[in-house]
């Protein structure tokens, strides 16, 4: 994918006009970009070329806002039900497509490992380089359909389930009903690891040695080390290890069974069934996207590291470096206060075959003004994913560096969550996010641990500020502002 200098200027009118679906998350334009090539180019080359055609993403200081245009995600949701009406098996035929790649890139992980890279001349250190972009590229190339249809289905999907109910009488039911029919069917890569920690399989070691990267994400490869687990073990003296180790068991085959009772019970409409089966397949799909993000993130570091090593420039600066400026990198062609310049705030924009930067700050507030959104009351409304209510602090967390403020009994808010969020959300008493959706992270999460939670509020981080006092009704969908301070 080669930069195109003039697509943003030439098409910002274009850039100004969308409504923008906003995720914020720490990460870094390097860590990132791969994820916007196969979002707006690399999908379009595959079996199912309906993803978005264009995205974009801000990133200012190690953290980013990844900004999807509503129309493109309606148009692929839209794509996905049109092929639904005919494959009533297309999550797993997707799966089946795209398998391939997820295999190849753990294997070119695992080969990696094995590697001493001091020992590679330059050339062989961009063939590795390039070798593991591609081929986590296409990893990643289902990423866009996931989206597409995960982000934009969730509120038809609730109102067709509403439209149901009330024609039977049991509209009241709503919410407990719709957390029964979303409950996700898998196990998350983070109750994987629980599961094997409380098997202690194999002893601590291999399990660090497999999961030393769960606390990863777009910009930071947090090694965890021994230490690290040895202390999550002493914790298990407070719990009742085999009950535990039942119920994250237990978890899948209870959702699944209480999710096909009800359908049968309530006479769910086929293409509904249809579009809560897909919904669910694509939230383990959205699972196994952050794992590989994990995985990408330290295994790229490693190859970083080493090109820091033979170059003038710094980890920190080749964060804010290109896939296709690496060679360049190496060659030292790139100017270091450019990537200083990114660092302090820019705009990417990917679209098929090209992208195009700009870190011009009039022109990236041009482009994200009209994500600026007031409130006149005091009760903001959103999705219910988990059932409960609480009242406590608030808490706006903007970044995994933020996430020791959050005390036990106080309200988490977040644009959204991430695994690297868990140790706060464990801590707190309720769970509010911007954005999200049926299968998103904060949904599972808060379902495990029994949070009450509101999702897709949009505005909680803007409105909600530290120290104000809640009430959260996730058992009607609301968040209700008590005191100001």
């Amino acid at each position: 994918m080669q930069r195109d200098n003039q697509y943003i200027k030439d098409n910002l009118e274009k850039l100004q006009s969308f409504t923008y679906y906003q995720q914020r998350f720490d990460a870094c334009p390097h860590f990132m970009f791969f994820l916007g090539d196969a979002h707006a180019s690399q999908h379009q080359y595959s079996k199912y070329p309906i993803g978005q055609r264009i995205t974009a993403a801000y990133f200012n200081a190690d953290k980013a806002d990844w900004l999807h245009p509503y129309l493109e995600l309606k148009y692929t949701s839209g794509e996905i039900d049109k092929l639904l009406e005919q494959n009533s098996n297309l999550a797993e035929d997707m799966i089946s497509e795209f398998k391939k790649s997820e295999t190849e890139f753990y294997v070119m992980c695992n080969e990696l490992a094995k590697i001493d890279l001091e020992n590679l001349n330059n050339e062989e250190l961009i063939n590795y380089y390039n070798n593991l972009a591609e081929i986590y590229t296409n990893k990643l190339i289902a990423s866009p359909l996931i989206d597409g249809y995960a982000l934009s289905m969730d509120t038809v999907i609730s109102q067709e389930i509403e439209n149901h109910l009330e024609k039977q009488n049991r509209l009241k039911e709503f919410v407990k009903i719709f957390e029964v029919l979303t409950a996700p069917t898998f196990l998350s890569f983070l109750q994987l690891e629980e599961f094997d920690l409380l098997m202690a399989k194999g002893g601590l070691i291999k399990h660090q040695e497999k999961y030393f990267w769960i606390n990863n994400n777009y910009v930071s490869d947090n090694i965890l080390n021994l230490d690290y687990f040895k202390d999550r073990v002493k914790d298990f003296s407070k719990i009742n290890i085999k009950r535990r180790i039942q119920e994250i068991k237990s978890i899948p085959i209870k959702n699944n069974t209480a999710k096909k009772a009800l359908i049968k019970e309530l006479d769910l409409p086929k293409k509904l069934v249809i579009q809560l089966e897909l919904t669910d397949r694509f939230g383990y799909w959205q699972d196994e996207r952050k794992k590989g993000t994990f995985w990408a993130t330290h295994y790229f570091s490693l190859l970083l590291e080493e090109i820091a090593n033979r170059s003038k420039y710094s980890i920190q600066e080749l964060k804010y470096a290109f896939p296709s400026e690496m060679e360049s990198i190496l060659k030292e062609k790139i100017s270091a206060e450019e990537l200083q310049k990114r660092f302090k705030g820019c705009l990417l924009v990917w679209t098929r075959d090209k992208y195009d930067v700009t870190t011009d700050a009039e022109v990236i507030s041009s482009v994200m003004a009209g994500k600026n959104i007031s409130i006149i009351d005091k009760e903001l409304r959103g999705m219910t994913v988990s059932l409960g209510r609480a009242t406590g602090k608030v808490k706006v967390i903007r970044s995994t560096k933020e996430i020791g403020k959050v005390e036990k009994g106080d309200i988490l808010v977040a644009v959204m969550t991430r695994p690297d969020y868990v140790p706060a959300m464990k801590r707190a008493a309720a769970i509010i996010t911007d954005e999200g959706g049926i299968t998103c992270h904060a949904a599972i999460i808060s379902r495990e641990f029994g949070i009450p939670c509101v999702i897709g509020t949009k505005i909680a981080t803007k409105v909600l500020k530290n120290n104000m006092e809640v009430e959260v009704n996730a058992n009607h969908g609301y968040v209700r502002i008590i005191r100001n301070n």
